[in-house]
């Protein structure tokens, strides 16, 4: 299995599915995380930001970390 880091790379390499795998990752948690926080309604707004935020911002991660998770 491709680490987030790999999936990264294939993603800024033009593999845009790569990114959509890493989110599929890693949506569970954050959506649960989210709904702790602000409730439902709000966290279903607040992830679509959250992976808009992950995408512009994809070329600045730290590929030196496998995992994308904090």
């Amino acid at each position: 299995m491709a680490s987030d880091a790999d999936l990264i790379a294939s993603c800024l390499a033009g593999d845009e599915d790569a990114f959509v795998r890493m989110i599929s990752r890693h949506e569970e948690a954050i959506s649960r995380y989210l709904v702790r926080q602000v409730g439902r309604e709000a966290a279903q707004d607040l992830l679509g930001e959250v992976w808009i935020a992950a995408y512009t911002s994809r070329a600045s991660y730290d590929r030196s970390y496998a995992d994308a998770r904090p």
